[in-house]
């Protein structure tokens, strides 16, 4: 695979995701956010692991291990997701949670003690104005604050998965490492779920349909496909692609959910988009030094 079709992939895949915020949001009216996870996840592991059952048996002990980190990440991600996700709109959460695009070089100075670019502290402090009008947005319109806070916290572990997923991408199996990714991420859902209360399962076809969504789209395809997808690719150019997954998720949530679209918010989405279309423009991709190439 070369990087155009790599990049193709990875928009796929974000696209995919995209749709997720909107059909967990409708679910979580009848069902727990850990219920969810649970059925959601292990649902796509078990068809992912019948399908490349050859290759899971291949896979060697830091395969699998790398495969748990990963998992236990993204699980911290989507329990912050899933909580802040019933509290603010589904395009909002999508848009705060990807600015991992911009947390991820961040992170890459940090590691290598050295000074942020001019540009991504531009871009940062850029976002940052505009997570303050979606915030006040919300809570104008009776939003929570606690809801905005978990999605940041979302968007700052989310940065910290596609670091991690570029690191262990590059020599070994991608597609192994997402498969034991989303086995990790249904178990940890499901021991969550039963100290929260227990699994609630769906009760109506269009419930079970929603959920059939998650699984296959969203999951099988948006998870476990994105670290073949990175394989190819360094983790800021991936990073700068999840600009695809907000707009998914705020043009589902106008059309669909009839997400209403206020000036405060205008005015967020259009700071934060142009920040990571901006951001895109003449990216050095300097993150590769510290996780690109190597285990």
């Amino acid at each position: 695979m070369n990087k155009t079709k790599a990049s193709i992939l990875l928009i796929l895949v974000f696209m995919a995701r995209g749709t997720s915020f909107l059909f967990s949001k409708t679910l979580m009216h009848d069902l727990t956010p850990m219920s969810i996870l649970a059925v959601r996840f292990l649902m796509a592991f078990i068809i992912l692991a019948g399908i490349f059952h050859k290759k899971l048996m291949k896979a060697d002990n830091r395969c699998i291990r790398r495969g748990m980190m990963l998992g236990l990440l993204y699980s911290v991600c989507m329990i912050f997701e899933m909580y802040g996700l019933r509290l603010v709109d589904t395009g909002v959460s999508s848009l705060i949670e990807n600015m991992a695009i911009i947390l991820v070089p961040l992170y890459a100075s940090t590691l290598t003690r050295s000074l942020p670019k001019a540009k991504t502290m531009l871009c940062a402090v850029l976002a940052v104005i505009g997570v303050g009008f979606l915030s006040l947005d919300q809570i104008n319109n009776g939003g929570s604050g606690l809801g905005m806070l978990l999605i940041i916290l979302a968007a700052m572990t989310y940065g910290v998965c596609i670091m991690y997923t570029d690191k262990v991408s590059h020599d070994s199996d991608p597609m192994t490492i997402g498969i034991i990714q989303l086995g990790t991420m249904g178990m940890i859902g499901l021991i969550a779920s039963f100290l929260t209360g227990g699994v609630s399962m769906p009760k109506t076809g269009e419930q079970w349909g929603m959920l059939l969504i998650l699984v296959l789209l969203c999951s099988c395809f948006g998870f476990a496909f994105q670290p073949l997808g990175q394989k190819y690719l360094k983790a800021e150019s991936a990073a700068v692609l999840t600009v695809v997954n907000p707009l998914t998720a705020s043009i589902m949530g106008i059309l669909i959910a009839g997400e209403s679209l206020t000036v405060y918010k205008s005015i967020g989405y259009v700071i934060i988009l142009s920040v990571l279309i901006f951001y895109n423009v003449n990216t050095d991709g300097y993150i590769s030094r510290v996780c690109g190439n190597h285990g």
